[in-house]
């Protein structure tokens, strides 16, 4: 091979070389854009939900009677979180969907806490479901009593089926508002707003 085909050849080598060098970082760096993007938008999404969790740690500690948690990262956890996103974007990316699957789990044991402690907040939900069931049960009646002798029953009967499931429904959406994440005990609702109007048709029905 003459010297000049062999500066070609090694010309062609170390442009090749350059190339797959500069392919590589074009992706390393599209790879990191990427990663920076979505860490970006999912970034308030984790924060939102950590925040929305603190308040309930704080209220199920006040209502469980004990300590309050204490809620501010300390110098350890400042120094694992650096050294978590350390490795740049992608690292990050990584440590934040970690942190959002640690945020799955614990809301998990507060559900479980929750469902723990339903006696009383059974209680709590039939001060909503309690006053709207005496509610549908008056209007109820008052629709019966404006009707004649013979058609009382099917009046209260229709105002009572209508009534009832309407009552339980609003009670339903205003304990969601008044307790919020907390269960609604919909079995026990439609017992309580359900139960009373039914049971007037059976007594205007016998009387």
């Amino acid at each position: 091979m003459s010297e000049r085909s062999a500066a070609w050849a090694e010309y062609l080598g170390a442009a090749q070389r350059l190339d797959t060098v500069r392919r590589e970082a074009a992706d390393s760096a599209a790879g990191e854009a990427s990663a920076l993007a979505a860490a970006r938008d999912e970034l308030p999404t984790v924060q939102a939900r950590l925040g929305m969790q603190a308040t309930r740690l704080l209220d199920t500690a006040s209502r469980a009677g004990v300590p309050s948690p204490v809620l501010q990262p300390g110098p350890a956890e400042l120094l694992a979180a650096a050294e978590a996103v350390g490795g740049g974007p992608a690292v990050a990316l990584a440590a934040l969907r970690q942190a959002g699957a640690n945020v799955e789990v614990a809301d998990g044991a507060l559900a479980r806490l929750d469902d723990a402690g339903g006696g009383s907040q059974t209680l709590r939900n039939l001060l909503v479901y309690g006053p709207m069931a005496l509610l549908a049960l008056l209007v109820q009646l008052a629709v019966a009593g404006l009707a004649g002798d013979g058609a009382q029953v099917f009046f209260a009967a229709v105002s009572g089926l209508l009534l009832g499931p309407l009552a339980f429904g609003a009670a339903w959406l205003l304990v969601g508002v008044v307790y919020r994440d907390r269960p609604r005990t919909a079995a026990v609702g439609a017992f309580a707003c359900i139960a009373p109007v039914l049971l007037a048709v059976a007594l205007l029905a016998v009387l």
